[in-house]
């Protein structure tokens, strides 16, 4: 099976559901997404039986909207890349890009 591409674009967030509709459009949530962090971490770990690599694309306006935030969303795509003691590392490839820059979550 090849991988999954998805890309997340956080450019026109300006408030709270902003940022979860950029969340469930960019990896094609369906409607039945909660848009809260238990619904996002429930979907993110659905996505773990394919090979994914997932861009969070202009990650500084989320970052200067919400830091709170942006770090709590970070932190989660971190856990995703170590969930379940790492048994998933290679399957999924996680990207932050700043300012058209991007770097791979390890």
């Amino acid at each position: 099976m090849g991988e999954e591409f998805y890309f997340v674009d956080f450019k026109n967030v300006g408030c709270d559901r902003d940022v979860h509709k950029a969340l469930k459009d960019g990896l094609h949530f369906t409607d039945y997404y909660g848009a809260n962090p238990d619904a996002l971490w429930d979907r993110l770990t659905d996505m773990m039986n394919y090979n994914a690599v997932i861009t969070l694309q202009n990650f500084e306006y989320l970052e200067k909207l919400d830091a709170e935030e942006a770090q709590s969303i970070y932190r989660m795509f971190v856990d995703l890349k170590h969930y379940s003691d790492d048994f998933f590392y290679d399957k999924i490839k996680i990207y932050i890009s700043r300012h058209g820059i991007p770097e791979e979550i390890l």
